[in-house]
Formats: structure tokens, sequence, C-alpha cells
């Protein structure tokens, strides 16, 4: 393995250990903040709704990720070292994974829209909290962990050979690179 292979499985860990769990405990703490109970059941129906869908995205991206995406980026790094080891297509995993990105953070904005009204102005706290979090942490780390993929597939030749051979491809092929 290479030094790019203990440097993902950092980032990996990272991810896993400090800026999940932090997301989902802002998704717990805006939904059951106490203070919308002083708010009629009208005016925060749409809200809870829109929090619960968040929760429920999040939690399936993050389940998607650990149990495929995350072991499947290591094993391309390891697949030199074992033999016929069938390499998984990481295309379409950073596809859905980056599809599953787009769609909370479609939510996010509509929650920020929804918080920006009157009625939520400065009064839900807890879910600005949250709102900001997803635009800033979420965002920027999603952002180096797909930066940092397709740095692998440009600059890792480990990683580079080892997925283009798990996709029978060539990857000095010149129509491969363009």
């Amino acid at each position: 393995m290479c030094k790019h292979a203990d440097q993902t499985a950092e980032f990996i860990a990272h991810l896993l250990d400090n800026v999940y769990p932090c997301l989902e405990l802002k998704i717990q703490n805006a939904i059951h903040c106490p203070y919308l109970k002083e708010f009629d059941a009208e005016a925060t129906s749409y809200l809870q709704e829109l929090m619960q869908q968040i929760k429920n995205d999040f939690s399936s991206l993050v389940t998607c990720e650990q149990k495929l995406v995350f072991p499947s980026v290591m094993k391309v790094f390891n697949a030199n070292s074992a033999k016929e080891v069938p390499i998984p297509n990481l295309f379409d995993m950073m596809q859905l994974t980056r599809s599953k990105e787009h769609k909370i953070m479609a939510q996010v904005n509509s929650l920020t829209s929804l918080l920006s009204t009157n009625t939520w102005n400065k009064a839900a706290i807890k879910q600005h909290d949250l709102a900001n979090a997803f635009n800033e942490s979420f965002v920027k780390e999603k952002y180096k962990w797909n930066k940092m993929i397709e740095d692998r597939l440009n600059a890792c030749s480990c990683f580079r050979s080892n997925i283009y051979k798990g996709l029978g491809l060539n990857p000095h092929d010149k129509s491969v690179n363009n």
C-alpha cells in the first residue's frame, strides 16, 4: 500500500469519528428541541418534516459510505497485494453518494430558506445551528473527500492502475484520460 492509502484511511476515520457524529448530534438536537413546542403544530409541521428528511437521507448516506464506499476505496488500494480481488466500480459509487449529498443539500437549502422567514428568523437556534453545520462543515468535508478521490485517480499510480484494471481498461489509453 502507498502513503495515499494511509491518508485516505485517516480521512475516512475523521469523517466517521468526528464529522458524521457531530452532524448526527446537530440533527437530533434540532428535531428534539423543546422550544419548538412553543409554536403551533401547523408552524412546526413542515419544519419537523424537513428535518426528518435530512435525518433519513443523511443516515442513508452514512450507511452507504460505511458499508460500501469506504471499504471499496480501501479495497482498490489493497488490490495489488491480493490476487484476483474483484475491484468495485468506484465511479458508480461516487455518483451515488454525490446524488445523496445533493439531495441532502437541497433539503438543507429549503431549511435555510424556511428559517429565514419572520416566523423562525431568530427563534429556532438549534435548527439554524443544524443548517449552518451542513452549509459549512458538511459541504467543506465532502468537498475535501471528493477532491481527494479525484486526486487519487489523477496522481496516485497504484490507485489509478488498480481501478482501471478492475474496470478492464488500460490506464495509459489516451481515450480513458480525456
